[in-house]
């Protein structure tokens, strides 16, 4: 996927993570000034029957309209666009610059109550 262009605008530079549900790349917006950099989440229905990828539509409006719904909220990233291309369904969503929250907590370490407090609270 790295280096297509998706809905003629959308410009992957690199894969993000992925999981069962579909994948996720940073890319830029061609059509924006500065071509904005963007997350695109791809969510691919598994089966392209057209009952499925009826119900699959549906789903799709649903969550984009709940993330409509919610607008901008400095903890959520804002929903910039979604589409559908090849029976797969995209929603594009600001970028928020981070860190992984892997970095933060390493596996088998036991925080502080205060140390938990403080990652919730930036959550």
């Amino acid at each position: 996927m790295q280096g297509q262009t998706l809905a003629g605008r959308y410009h992957i530079i690199k894969h993000l993570g992925g999981g069962g549900f579909g994948q996720t790349y940073l890319a830029e917006d061609k059509r924006r000034s500065g071509n904005l950099r963007c997350v695109v989440k791809q969510l691919k229905p598994q089966f392209t029957d057209p009952q499925t990828l009826s119900i699959a539509r549906r789903l799709f409006k649903t969550e984009t309209d709940t993330l409509h719904q919610l607008g901008t909220h400095p903890q959520i990233p804002e929903l910039l666009d979604h589409f559908e291309e090849n029976q797969e369904f995209y929603l594009v969503q600001e970028l928020i610059e981070g860190i992984d929250l892997s970095k933060k907590i390493t596996p088998g370490q036991q925080l502080s109550e205060s140390e938990v407090m403080a990652i919730l609270q930036e959550i």
